[in-house]
């Protein structure tokens, strides 16, 4: 009798111990971010399809030093492009796009154990909230898209007659999230303009500088040009990582139009300034930071060259990884889930 009361309290000491500890995966994205901000050692991964984002990769790597949030930081950048012919936007449906996203952040999560995931691309970010892991991360994980709407907002509430030309990927623009974003916050269709720019950020990484490069960004200013109108106050946002890499190309074409633009607007710095805020900040005298870049496509010396004179004004530590990556071909599964 004694044995059988024994074992009964098992169940009930199992409900106890779930009960003590709930599910993380329950947490609000404030509570998740407010246990990344208590730890004094944290582990950051930023993620692309392709190269963009490593230059928020590297801001973060030096702004982090000096700001005292932390005590030890590991950055990684890791490209999750998921082959170097294949990338998100030639995929045929969303459901693939999002699929292979998954099984990136899925294998993010397992083999590099981040604190916070920051995804520095705006066709990821509009992917995320439609993936498994989105449903079930016990970690905060962060788009760009959202500061890219706020940055834009930032300039075009000082005029009614404020036009935006928002270029992005085609995924991107598709989804329409800052045109939405803006519109709910009250802007008219007719002052947002969107613009696909197909294999734009391919050629910036392959050579920014490029003939190429230059012809697509030229073609896509003039694509546009027939929504700008006289007396527009102008502005440009990049609204693709990649694109602020070319950001001396873009004004060129648009002083070559005779189009005046009032600024151009590139989220990327700005897209860490959480973790910035003055109330985390001198809680250490100094910070260790390592930084690490993981592909799963192959870089070429070609690519790793373009971006290192890209990164290196911005940090050093960041572009000299770029010739120290780790090359890891099957980081995650995408080829029996894009067809």
């Amino acid at each position: 009798m004694q044995l059988r009361q024994k074992y009964w309290l098992f169940p009930l000491l199992f409900l106890f111990i779930l009960a003590c500890n709930p599910k993380p995966a329950g947490m609000s994205e404030a509570e998740k971010l407010d246990n990344f901000f208590a730890k004094e050692s944290v582990k950051i991964v930023v993620t692309d399809s392709g190269l963009g984002g490593v230059s928020v990769a590297a801001d973060v790597v030096e702004r982090i030093k000096t700001a005292g949030v932390f005590k030890n930081v590991d950055v990684i950048f890791f490209n999750a492009q998921p082959h170097i012919n294949s990338g998100y936007n030639s995929m045929k449906t969303n459901e693939e796009k999002v699929a292979v996203f998954n099984n990136a952040l899925e294998a993010m999560d397992k083999n590099l154990h981040p604190d916070l995931i920051l995804i520095a691309c705006n066709t990821l970010s509009v992917l995320y909230d439609l993936t498994n892991y989105a449903k079930v991360a016990t970690i905060p994980v962060v788009g760009i898209i959202e500061t890219g709407v706020d940055l834009i907002n930032s300039r075009m509430e000082k005029s009614k007659k404020s036009k935006v030309i928002v270029f992005a990927t085609k995924t991107t623009v598709e989804k329409g999230k800052h045109k939405a974003g803006l519109m709910e916050i009250g802007y008219p269709e007719d002052r947002i303009v969107t613009e696909a720019c197909l294999n734009l950020a391919g050629n910036i990484e392959r050579g920014p500088e490029s003939d190429t490069t230059k012809a697509l960004v030229y073609k896509y200013v003039d694509e546009i040009l027939p929504q700008v109108n006289e007396g527009d106050e102008l502005f440009v946002s990049y609204n693709c990582t990649h694109y602020g890499y070319v950001d001396k190309v873009f004004q060129q074409a648009f002083k070559d139009k005779g189009i005046e633009v009032k600024e151009f607007l590139d989220p990327n710095p700005l897209m860490a300034n959480f973790i910035f805020d003055e109330k985390y900040r001198n809680r250490y005298d100094s910070t260790e930071v390592s930084v690490k870049i993981i592909s799963q496509p192959e870089l070429s010396p070609g690519r790793q060259a373009a971006i290192y004179e890209l990164i290196a004004p911005t940090s050093q530590q960041t572009a000299d990884a770029l010739f120290e990556y780790t090359f890891t071909p099957d980081f995650f599964e995408w080829e029996s889930v894009a067809k």
